[in-house]
């Protein structure tokens, strides 16, 4: 049911967002109306022919008599509840949201009868579906007219952009020609697509759309590619399926696959996803809590990438060190000081805390906790002054 109006304009409607610098009271009384409104399936306050009263819209609201006396004057003052020409209580929200369903369906009702008037007249080409064909018709007519914006004006637009379109077609582009001394460049300017001779410069005329002029996109854009890394799609749906099953959210499978592709894609390995997967799940049921989405997991397989970094950093032991006992000793010990340090810094999540526990802990595994940085020579150096047992030795 909608209101009796001589005139409506849309636009001057009191946007709803409004409501929130209303006081409270006022607001419970706006959302009371509208809700009983839309539980009506009406716009207006009427039964039939008949205008209710202020008091019977109160007791349709939910409301008590006095409170809506009270609020009502602020509330038409504000727009948001008019009067209709008989004096009918009406929402102008919910009678604007009525007038946009019924102009979107006449506009969908007569494309319909548009398209079955093509069809019938056989002017629908062989291949061209429905979207295509409307989007060819509104080009013709100027495309989609812009607010405040008539059909005309539209399409005289539309004309004068194609105008520019065509234009840029044929555009002049700088080529290099040798000879010459070249200006002064800034070594640290990015380079680009083309350079200009002191001497003289040509001017070639390139159609964008003509094939046999194709210029490459990486051949004057002067910078390298970054190389993609390619990933086996069965082993990111292996990995993904395991990240599943640890974490047992069925319903992130999806979830899983993206993370897991992005996860590999930066150096990740299926345990390092898998163990840091498991060590935050542990850590959060702690807490009292239960992890919900694979999210919660990205920082600490984050840290265990750089952790994985480091250790693929230390470099292999020769066959000729392996022989001498004190160099295997130091290259172990210098291994389990990383694997020790690692360990901290996934736990604690910065170097400078996971510095203070591997200076806490490295005592009890017979490691120095003052050589930093951890470097072969400086472990060689510590062991030199402070040589390990025959136990160590032997190890």
């Amino acid at each position: 049911m909608r209101p009796v109006l001589a005139e409506f304009d849309p636009s001057t409607v009191t946007p709803f967002k409004m409501l929130r610098s209303m006081p409270a009271e006022l607001r419970g009384v706006v959302t009371n109306l509208h809700d009983a409104l839309r539980e009506l399936r009406s716009t207006v306050f009427r039964a039939g022919q008949l205008v209710l009263a202020d008091g019977q819209v109160a007791t349709q609201a939910w409301l008590e008599a006095d409170v809506m006396a009270r609020t009502l004057p602020t509330i038409l003052q504000s727009g948001f509840m008019a009067r209709d020409d008989e004096g009918a209580l009406f929402s102008p929200h919910l009678y604007a949201k009525l007038l946009r369903k019924e102009d979107r369906e006449a506009r969908k009702a007569q494309a319909d009868a548009q398209w079955e008037q093509w069809q019938e007249s056989g002017d629908v080409p062989e291949g061209m579906s429905r979207k295509m064909l409307t989007a060819r018709e509104n080009g013709k007519k100027g495309g989609r007219t812009r607010k405040g914006e008539s059909p005309e004006q539209a399409r005289i637009r539309r004309a004068r952009e194609m105008e520019q379109q065509q234009a840029q077609r044929h555009m002049p582009l700088v080529a290099t020609v040798a000879g010459g001394k070249p200006a002064a460049e800034n070594p640290n300017k990015k380079p680009n697509g083309f350079s200009v001779t002191e001497n003289s410069v040509s001017s070639v005329s390139i159609d964008l759309e003509s094939e046999s002029n194709n210029i490459s996109s990486g051949s004057n854009s002067g910078e390298t590619e970054k190389p993609k890394t390619e990933l086996d799609d069965a082993l990111v749906r292996r990995v993904a399926a395991r990240m599943v099953s640890v974490s047992g959210m069925s319903d992130q499978v999806s979830f899983a696959i993206s993370f897991a592709r992005r996860w590999m894609g930066l150096g990740a390995t299926e345990e390092t996803i898998i163990s840091a997967i498991q060590k935050h799940q542990a850590a959060i049921r702690n807490n009292g809590e239960e992890p919900r989405r694979l999210k919660v997991f990205e920082d600490e397989v984050l840290r265990g990438i750089e952790a994985q970094q480091v250790m693929a950093s230390i470099p292999a032991a020769s066959a000729s060190e392996l022989n001498d006992p004190f160099t295997a000793l130091v290259k172990q010990r210098l291994h389990e000081a990383h694997v020790l340090w690692s360990g901290k810094y996934r736990l604690h999540g910065t170097m400078e805390k996971a510095d203070e526990a591997f200076a806490a802990e490295a005592g009890a595994h017979g490691l120095p906790s003052s050589a930093t940085p951890r470097t072969e020579d400086a472990y060689a150096q510590y062991y030199r002054k402070n040589p390990p047992t025959a136990e160590s030795m032997a190890a």
